[in-house]
């Protein structure tokens, strides 16, 4: 998910169940694995969900994401983003440049 899927989302009102059901639905999927992750690129996709976790892990799942605590939310967006509820990543449209090009025969090699 880019940045401003993200913004928009959370300034619409999200809560901490929100961000913990799609945290289990990445952790299902596979989504945390080794990879390079989005948001600090110096760490794994591992650690920066147990980052996450850990900071809505023992809130209450009702409570609605405002204040400083915006920004963090953003940031697992951003990261975990395409394991959001209903959410369908947009198509990205190939572009194949038309290219000119010489063409021959090729050459019977064996009538020579």
């Amino acid at each position: 998910m880019n940045r401003p899927e993200a913004k928009a989302i959370v300034e619409s009102g999200i809560t901490v169940g929100q961000i913990k059901a799609m945290l289990k639905r990445a952790y299902d999927a596979g989504a945390v694995n080794e990879s390079q992750s989005k948001v600090n690129p110096s760490v794994s996709n591992s650690v920066t969900f147990n980052i996450f976790w850990k900071a809505c892990r023992d809130e209450n799942e009702s409570e609605v994401i405002t204040g400083i605590d915006e920004l963090g939310a953003r940031n697992v967006l951003r990261e975990f983003g395409d394991y959001w509820e209903g959410y369908r990543p947009p198509k990205r449209e190939s572009f194949k440049p038309i290219l000119k090009f010489h063409h021959e025969q090729a050459m019977n090699i064996y009538e020579e």
